[in-house]
């Protein structure tokens, strides 16, 4: 079976639907499919990822690559006829690139799916998303859909929320996958009490409410933060770090090799996601659970469908600073509700979320749609 992906980003910028669609072409290509991914340019400079294996980049409709400019149509469907994949699967459609690849599918008689990686604003909202359905597009290409997979019962929710519940769509819901071999718990627990940070810097990450409970938590015993990522709160998150005096215990680690991510893991006796919104799904939470680490997480989206309160991590309510330090002070201080957390996570993830389960249900979707 051949198949094309189709993202807005490019496939080796940061962020969890790139890292989605990465580790899901690996795992077709480790079946024997044939892979192919489209996508735009955005999300890297310069010209070092250009060259991937399989990869097309779409030229944007008018000399400017940036999000809200769209693909060249024409140019997409010269690359889908090249291609000539059995099934074209669009990847987070809020962006324009896989919305319009889903149309395109349909005019030359591909059969394509989209899967919904994302809340985009709150799932409430079906009066707005009525409105503006007039200036945005995503209901209208929706259609040309055969099937959507959600990742989260909040994303499937949000999704029935925009699109109705009457139009002629397969719906199934089938969360991210995780690699249990790559990521593996440590030999040893740790010695050093490290918190992790893993995200992009921007403002629904909560990084500053993080920063926050770190200073109440230096306040009472010895403690070190990395902080993995890049994005436009860098540069505020490091006059937090100097206006609450903690240079020296705060490290900003920047973009890190994907071949990197699990050690850093293995180094963290707590790993905290302290996001205050629009979670749909969290391949971070998924990720430290795998490497058997203790995770503190915001209640929010379809995190709290993946981790269970006091059995396989911590949720606090997202924003509230003392109660994310108390939270992690508490695994700190407590060895053994460290270790319980961690085995559960790591057990939950081997029987839910590895990529040898996630993949043969994707598989079944492309089936359902060739029939």
């Amino acid at each position: 079976m051949n198949i094309s992906l189709v993202i807005e980003w490019h496939p080796n910028s940061i962020g969890g639907v790139q890292t989605h669609v990465r580790d899901l072409a690996y795992q077709l290509l480790k079946k024997g499919f044939k892979v192919s991914i489209v996508s735009r340019k955005i999300g890297v400079e310069g010209s070092k990822f250009q060259e991937v294996k399989g990869h097309y980049l779409i030229n944007p409709a008018i000399p400017l690559d940036i999000i809200m400019v769209p693909p060249d149509t024409s140019h997409l469907k010269t690359t889908l006829n090249s291609v000539k994949p059995d099934v074209v699967h669009s990847h987070h459609i809020f962006t324009l690139t896989p919305l319009i690849a889903l149309k395109t599918a349909n005019d030359l008689g591909i059969p394509r799916l989209a899967t919904n990686h994302t809340t985009f604003l709150a799932h409430d909202f079906r009066s707005f998303w009525n409105a503006m359905s007039i200036v945005l597009p995503t209901k209208y290409y929706l259609r040309y859909a055969q099937a959507i997979i959600s990742v989260s019962k909040t994303a499937e929710t949000f999704m029935e929320s925009i699109i109705g519940y009457d139009l002629p769509i397969k719906k199934y819901l089938i969360p991210n996958g995780v690699d249990i071999m790559k990521f593996t718990p440590p030999k040893d627990e740790p010695e050093d009490d490290v918190i992790v940070f893993i995200g992009r810097l921007v403002y629904r990450k909560g990084l500053h409410v993080l920063l926050d409970a770190f200073s109440r938590v230096l306040k009472e015993r010895d403690a070190i933060l990395y902080v993995v990522g890049k994005g436009y709160m860098e540069e505020t998150a490091r006059l937090l770090v100097k206006a609450y005096r903690m240079e020296g215990k705060v490290k900003f680690l920047g973009v890190i090799p994907e071949s990197e991510k699990p050690d850093i893991y293995r180094k963290a006796k707590v790993v905290v996601i302290p996001s205050l919104f629009n979670e749909s799904f969290c391949i971070v939470a998924l990720e430290a659970m795998a490497s058997g680490r203790a995770v503190i997480a915001s209640r929010v989206g379809g995190i709290k469908e993946v981790i269970k309160h006091g059995e396989s991590g911590i949720l606090v309510n997202p924003g509230s600073s003392e109660e994310l330090a108390n939270a992690i002070k508490v695994v700190l201080d407590d060895k053994n509700l460290r270790l319980k957390l961690g085995r559960n996570a790591r057990n939950v993830v081997e029987h839910n979320y590895s990529w040898d389960i996630i993949i043969e249900k994707i598989v079944k979707v492309y089936e359902d749609i060739l029939i």
